[in-house]
């Protein structure tokens, strides 16, 4: 997200100051003329005194649900002290948190914001993407692009990805398969993640930040995309629909897969639609589509005979 952000401050007429809070040095993007000031987020008053002259706060830390609990209610602290004036937690899924045990600490999160937000007058938004559209590049061995080149990726997967880590949801592009939830015909909302960056630094110039910012790449069923894939890849597809039911013995039969069908039956039950809020306010950002994402990054890929294979859960 940040080098996209620096990217765009770069062609801006009003270019915002980016800081950057760390656990580490960040040489690299000091580089770059990113402010970079190492904190340990055990430490309240260093958190406060490095927030001390910070408009609007970011979050985008991941890592262990306890971990990003935990960091992010200290700079939810920290905040307040400092006199932060707009927070946006680090949400970017779905509708809610409600129904996914992995992201109860980001409802926890959200509940202690909420707080500081009446008490102080603080704006607290909650962005929301729907999917990363950018897994869908997990697997490819296209070439980088000029894009991944200015931002130093190694591979097109790598720059495709743009700071996730390769995982299968749901569908294995190389492997040819697609494990559904449901009969796959669940309106979803797909968005890549340099335009997921796109919006949200648009957003920073808004002065009055509404509790929920969503954004829309491109709102697609997993039947939309598998007919997508299928076109551009050549090849058939082994498809498995699963019921609500199945993805909930499944996960009470496997705590390694509570997350990913937990997320599943949420989809099933409109969880992956968010508002196009961020598409209203800023109609010239123009957000890639699922169809043009697959053709760039599948297009010409010679791919096999499609076979089920052990996909690694997310936990």
């Amino acid at each position: 997200m940040l080098r996209t952000f620096l990217h765009l401050n770069s062609k801006s007429i009003n270019p915002h100051n980016f800081v950057l809070l760390s656990r580490s040095d960040r040489p690299e993007l000091a580089a770059l003329g990113v402010e970079v000031r190492p904190v340990e987020y055990t430490n309240h008053a260093q958190l406060v005194t490095a927030l001390k002259d910070i408009h609007t706060l970011l979050s985008v830390i991941g890592g262990s649900a306890q971990a990003l609990r935990d960091a992010q209610l200290a700079l939810v602290a920290a905040a307040k002290e400092a006199g932060v004036k707009h927070f946006a937690p680090s949400e970017y899924a779905g509708s809610s948190n409600e129904t996914i045990n992995l992201y109860h600490p980001k409802a926890e999160v959200w509940t202690a914001a909420k707080a500081v937000a009446q008490e102080t007058g603080m704006e607290v938004t909650s962005f929301q993407c729907g999917i990363f559209m950018s897994t869908f590049a997990t697997g490819t061995t296209k070439a980088v692009t000029e894009v991944g080149k200015r931002e130093g990726a190694k591979t097109g997967e790598e720059e495709a990805l743009a700071g996730l880590r390769p995982w299968n949801f749901v569908v294995n592009m190389r492997a040819g398969t697609a494990d559904l939830p449901g009969d796959g015909t669940a309106p979803i909302v797909w968005t890549e993640m340099r335009d997921i960056a796109a919006f949200v630094y648009h957003a920073l110039s808004l002065d009055h930040w509404p509790e929920v910012m969503g954004m829309r790449g491109d709102v697609k069923s997993y039947r939309d995309i598998l007919s997508i894939i299928k076109r551009v890849q050549g090849r058939k597809f082994l498809v498995k629909e699963n019921s609500v039911d199945e993805m909930r013995s499944q996960a009470a039969g496997d705590p390694g897969k509570v997350f990913y069908n937990q997320v599943r039956i949420a989809l099933v039950e409109g969880w992956g639609m968010v508002p196009e809020t961020l598409n209203r306010a800023f109609p010239d950002v123009k957000p890639v589509s699922c169809e043009e994402f697959v053709e760039q990054w599948w297009r010409g890929f010679e791919v096999g005979e499609a076979s089920w294979g052990e996909d690694k859960s997310f936990l």
